[in-house]
């Protein structure tokens, strides 16, 4: 597993690259490879953790690996199938609705902080492994068939209508300012956040809350 400086240094590349349609392979290239060392610390996080670790809070500011992980692959799913491939869900077309045993069908954003503990529980953790891999590996193969001229497209109208239809994003203020986020950005935009940079944000957390409670 790299270090977090070697995860930034990837980054870097990756976002200088995407930019400009001589580089712009490329920066698919090294988006691929910093996903691939993601991946890795989904891998390492579900082999080194038990089920309780999965529903602790030991720290003021982060939430659960669970959560964490739940909500950036909600997010993931609803942002490169509903609004760049036009598809349905993987949370839908494999049932995660349903073997997740999760109480919601949102992004998670609403929750309360003493709420989190309780939802964590919930989750069925080996299905979560499942959705998760499941969706790495299906946005990753969007990135691949992504053409430059594609990545410059902005979210359309009628995908952000379809998105507001399926109510997986959550009415309350803590969360709808997500959908206005999304719908203004390009599809290169979506591979810097969320793709990218959201899951290094909250893959940190994980690894603070795992070297606390491993201590």
């Amino acid at each position: 597993m790299k270090t977090k400086q070697e995860r930034s240094e990837i980054f870097k590349s990756f976002q200088t690259n995407i930019k400009r349609k001589n580089s712009f392979e490329l920066g698919k290239q090294k988006l691929l490879e910093l996903r691939d060392e993601l991946m890795s610390i989904y891998d390492y996080i579900f082999t080194n953790c038990n089920n309780e670790d999965f529903a602790k809070m030991p720290l003021a500011t982060d939430k659960t690996i669970a959560y964490y992980l739940y909500h950036l692959t909600r997010i993931e799913d609803i942002t490169s199938n509903t609004l760049i491939a036009s598809k349905e869900q993987i949370f839908f077309t494999k049932n995660y609705d349903k073997l997740l045993n999760s109480p919601i069908i949102t992004t998670g954003n609403e929750i309360l902080r003493d709420e989190l503990v309780e939802f964590s529980t919930m989750l069925d953790i080996n299905q979560l492994r499942n959705y998760a891999n499941d969706v790495l590996t299906n946005t990753n193969n969007i990135i691949k068939d992504m053409s430059y001229e594609d990545s410059r497209t902005k979210v359309s109208d009628e995908r952000k209508t379809e998105l507001l239809k399926l109510n997986t994003v959550s009415a309350d203020e803590n969360a709808f300012w997500l959908i206005d986020y999304w719908c203004n950005k390009t599809f290169a935009g979506l591979l810097l956040m969320p793709f990218s940079r959201h899951q290094m944000l909250h893959l940190d957390g994980c690894l603070r809350i795992i070297n606390k409670i491993k201590k």
